[in-house]
């Protein structure tokens, strides 16, 4: 039976005192929908893409149980950080988002998840951060290994088992990407001749062997107001059935520039790790904007409901 890649629809709207897009749990069909910026928000959709070229297979280790030999002083739960706050954990059947109290005492081990930076950080006891939002979260003994300002950021997760166990590497091709990433937009309503690819990753999350694209597109002039044609996207392309299928993780896009109050969102790629210990890889999304900026975990469930956005935290006004 022919699948088609689905996912969740994100809307990208700075929530009062969050500093990240809020949660939009609604499901899209296979068919494509226009994407658009209107106000202070910019909306982002899964695709399912009508193509039928297949992406070269590349032989990768194969899922298998998470390795649990990492040394180190881990929390009682597998804690997931960003600099600015708690994004939640992985309670062995389902997701937890950061409440009132975290699973830390202080002193915890940290394996960093970026696409900057790797290896192992401490952590403080439980704190609040991010003023004046009082994020709830920890103190890393160097937050900056998760990125610097302007991105892209990544998460560091208190765990023991190896966060990366399947191939994770960058890719030079960008000229083919450049026409997906152009054909999406034009889906879009925008037309634009040669986008800039700024990111461009090949992966193999599930670890099956057969690998998956992660490509960020983004040309953004206006700072405070998106300029006319402004544009950022992310977006995965994975085969399945035989099938190549795009999926958005972001998009910020604007044909006709934005009015007062219209806010150009930029996203990228924070970084690719296993942060549930189910031996497959997670996507970190960084985001961010002129005052804050964000990040959100992605898990890519199976190929009927792909992929659905888990966890999420931000700091800005």
């Amino acid at each position: 039976m022919k699948r088609t890649l689905t996912g969740l629809a994100t809307l990208a709207l700075i929530v009062a005192g969050c500093g990240q897009p809020a949660a939009d749990t609604s499901s899209t069909s296979s068919s494509s929908t226009t994407s658009t910026s209107t106000s202070s928000t910019s909306t982002s959709t899964t695709i399912g893409a009508s193509t039928t070229t297949t992406l070269p297979p590349t032989t990768t280790t194969l899922a298998s149980p998470p390795t649990t030999g990492v040394s180190g002083n881990w929390a009682d739960e597998p804690l997931i950080v960003a600099s600015w706050g708690a994004l939640g954990w992985w309670s062995g059947s389902g997701w937890v988002t950061s409440s009132t109290e975290l699973p830390v005492t202080g002193g915890e081990d940290y394996q960093v998840v970026s696409v900057s930076s790797s290896g192992i950080i401490q952590g403080g006891p439980q704190t609040e951060l991010c003023e004046p939002l009082m994020n709830l979260g920890v103190e890393l003994s160097d937050p900056d290994r998760l990125g610097e300002w302007p991105g892209p950021f990544g998460v560091a997760i208190s765990a023991p088992w190896t966060v990366q166990p399947h191939l994770f590497q960058t890719m030079g091709d960008t000229a083919t990407y450049q026409g997906h990433a152009r054909d999406l937009l034009q889906s879009h309503g925008m037309t634009v001749a040669s986008p800039v690819i700024t990111q461009l990753f090949r992966t193999d999350l599930e670890g099956d062997g057969v690998n998956e694209v992660l490509v960020v597109a983004e040309e953004m002039s206006g700072v405070f107001s998106p300029e006319p044609g402004d544009y950022s996207i992310a977006f995965m392309r994975k085969v399945v059935d035989g099938e190549v299928q795009t999926a958005m993780l972001g998009a910020s896009l604007h044909p006709d520039g934005g009015e007062d109050g219209d806010t150009p969102y930029s996203y990228s790629i924070g970084g690719v790790g296993d942060l549930n210990g189910d031996g497959k890889m997670e996507i970190v999304v960084s985001g961010k904007y002129y005052e804050g900026s964000w990040v959100e975990i992605w898990e890519y469930v199976n190929d009927d409901l792909g992929l659905v956005r888990q966890l999420q935290s931000g700091c800005g006004a």
